[in-house]
């Protein structure tokens, strides 16, 4: 095994490469149990096979809810529909993957009806970025990348983020509104799992970069298509139903630790070309 440390602004990143041809146990096996002892140390941890640890990453796409912003917006107009306590069981069983998302998404959506615009615009105004959300956007801003929000949320909050943040894609699900009033109904298709990896195919077409330059970031049970279809899937303080689908994991109340992981594959290309080199 050969390490490496380095600094990436004030965190501190150690890059570890480890031959795994005579280990008598799996890689997977090894790889959730590095992510496992990442997690009770605090540390935010990606395990990455060589060649995609190697991939320059170019493109970020962000789930919203939980991830970039503090809230679960369906939960917030949810308590201003007076309607929270059974809308949460039904958010808590799909972000645990126990009904499918599109099904606890129309049910929710159903039990909002009647609730006034101006009630979803106060919400707006009260939501509440993620600690270190900011720093991060700039840093990959300041970097080049590519940036996305592709979220089972709402395109009035979406676009919202999107504009504090500077972010240059939203993807996001559309409420019906009448009279001043959410009908209980969307507006075109509903952004499911499936179209969250089908929205990252699209903008990486578009960008003209593979999927396997692009790094994914998100919480629960409806982001594991996205991240797995990535090149780089973290979890940021992800639900157990995630755990084991993602390359790194981030435990910390602190959005900028995915710097961290980033800067392995980014910035600290170098330290991997060494230790590849000493290692050969």
């Amino acid at each position: 095994m050969k390490t490496r440390a380095s600094a990436l602004g004030n965190l501190f990143v150690m890059v570890m490469l480890a031959d795994l041809s005579s280990a008598d146990v799996s890689a997977s096996w090894i790889k959730e149990e590095v992510k496992e002892a990442g997690v009770k140390l605090g540390l935010g941890v990606s395990v990455e096979k060589a060649e995609g640890f190697g991939k320059k990453k170019k493109l970020v796409a962000f789930d919203m809810d939980g991830t970039l912003i503090e809230n679960e917006t369906i939960d917030e107009l949810a308590r201003a529909a007076g309607v929270y306590e059974e809308v949460k069981r039904i958010t808590e069983a799909a972000m645990e993957g126990k009904i499918s998302f599109k099904k606890a998404l129309a049910k929710r959506v159903k039990l909002l009806r009647g609730l006034p615009i101006s009630e979803v615009e106060n919400i707006k105004r009260r939501l509440r970025l993620s600690p270190g959300a900011e720093d991060l956007i700039g840093e990959l801003k300041k970097a080049g990348f590519v940036t996305a929000i592709i979220t089972g949320g709402f395109d009035v909050f979406a676009n919202h983020v999107a504009e504090i943040l500077g972010i240059d894609y939203v993807y996001a699900n559309k409420l019906k509104v009448k009279d001043g009033r959410l009908t209980g109904e969307f507006e075109g298709v509903i952004v499911s799992p499936e179209d969250k990896l089908k929205a990252l195919m699209e903008i990486s077409a578009k960008e003209g970069i593979p999927l396997e330059e692009c790094v994914a970031i998100g919480d629960g049970a409806n982001d594991i298509r996205l991240l797995e279809g990535s090149g780089l899937g973290i979890g940021y303080k992800p639900k157990e139903a995630l755990k084991k689908h993602v390359d790194g994991v981030v435990k910390r109340l602190d959005l900028k630790t995915v710097l961290a992981l980033l800067g392995v594959s980014q910035a600290s290309n170098d330290v991997a070309r060494r230790l590849k080199s000493e290692a050969s």
